[in-house]
């Protein structure tokens, strides 16, 4: 195993997510110039939606503009925790800092969420994700490696191989390893273990036994990197996926035509208010 590749391919790109007391983990997947030539940098992490599902809110408000009570969802920001190896003795724990991120993008069906960090600065490790289609020449049996904050420690490091394919819980794909994970892996990553380390899938559930739900800690569901780049199409971070040829500012011109024809959409379906009386 080349250990060096490991830690700069695998764990460093790992971040501890939290909202409040509970929370996850997380993986940072991409950190490129906020505008080209630009010396600051936007950095994306991609998380579970179940570990960030407490930041966000919908309340019922009235809407002068459209003349009737509309949905407002207000999303809280989390706290994204990284962790550096390099400033301790050898031995010790590393040190942690955090940032605050955005909700960009969630879907609770996928149980996946996308934030945006509050940084300016490039993130010095990003996960490589899979290529859209590469994902086909995986196996039964193939090498894998997962990674994130078991019970909210800092970030654990197991290793496996793929277990099982097909499995469809609620409706969505999901693939299974033996490489342990516990509660708090959820939102962290599974990578495949080939002549680089590439990151194939979200951990996102456990299989559980008996009447106490004891977990089975090498049945370990995870969401595969196909639903991943689905994902990003559908909420339109597509420029996320290696190989897209979007740009981040296409992704936000697109997202923004969109809420533009669904804000007309409102307003011509808004009754008309009656006529002043006074």
């Amino acid at each position: 195993v080349d250990v060096s590749a490991l830690h700069e391919q695998v764990l460093f790109s790992q971040v501890r997510v939290k909202v409040g007391q509970s929370g996850g983990s997380g993986t940072v997947i991409y950190s490129e110039p906020s505008a080209p030539g630009s010396a600051t940098f936007n950095t994306y992490a991609l998380t579970c939606h179940h570990v960030i599902d407490d930041a966000i809110a919908v309340k019922d408000e009235w809407d002068p503009k459209v003349g009737r009570q509309r949905r407002r969802e207000i999303r809280q920001l989390v706290t994204v925790e990284f962790f550096d190896w390099s400033n301790v003795a050898h031995g010790n724990r590393p040190l942690n800092y955090s940032a605050d991120a955005e909700i960009m993008a969630y879907d609770k069906d996928h149980d996946m969420a996308v934030l945006r960090l509050r940084t300016i600065k490039r993130a010095p490790y990003i996960a490589t994700l899979m290529p859209d289609g590469e994902q086909k020449a995986l196996i039964i049996g193939s090498p894998v490696v997962a990674v994130g904050s078991a019970l909210l420690h800092d970030p654990i490091l197991t290793e496996g191989i793929i277990t099982h394919f097909g499995d469809e819980i609620d409706g969505k794909l999901y693939w299974m390893s033996n490489a342990q994970i516990i509660f708090g892996n959820s939102g962290g990553a599974v990578f495949h273990a080939g002549s680089r380390y590439s990151f194939i899938g979200i951990p996102s559930r456990v299989a559980v036994t008996g009447w106490g739900n004891t977990p089975i800690t090498h049945l370990g569901y995870f969401s595969p990197i196909s639903r991943v780049h689905e994902f990003f199409r559908e909420q339109t971070f597509d420029f996320l996926t290696p190989g897209s040829g979007k740009t981040e500012a296409d992704c936000e011109a697109e997202r923004r035509t969109i809420r533009d024809r669904e804000e007309r959409k409102l307003l011509v379906e808004a009754p008309t208010a009656p006529a002043s009386m006074g």
